[in-house]
């Protein structure tokens, strides 16, 4: 899981268009952010097993996607 301190994370508005964004550049991918100490959660739609991930920022949270693509072979 990749942290990040609180003060380097976007405001709430950025982070939304953020996490809205996933989809588009990471296709397949839903994000949104957890209730639990403001984590950021995304999965990869109709994957057995299922990818999930998170991070505690959007950057942290697109790197930790492009790690589970190559994991998995999705991503070179």
């Amino acid at each position: 899981m990749t942290t990040a301190s609180h003060a380097a994370d976007p405001p709430d508005g950025a982070q939304r268009g953020a996490l809205v964004a996933i989809p588009a550049d990471y296709p397949g991918w839903l994000a949104w952010e957890g209730v639990i100490a403001g984590l950021l959660y995304a999965r990869r739609l109709r994957s057995s097993p299922p990818m999930v991930v998170r991070s505690a920022t959007t950057d942290g949270l697109r790197r930790e996607i492009e790690a589970a693509e190559r994991e998995r072979g999705l991503r070179p």
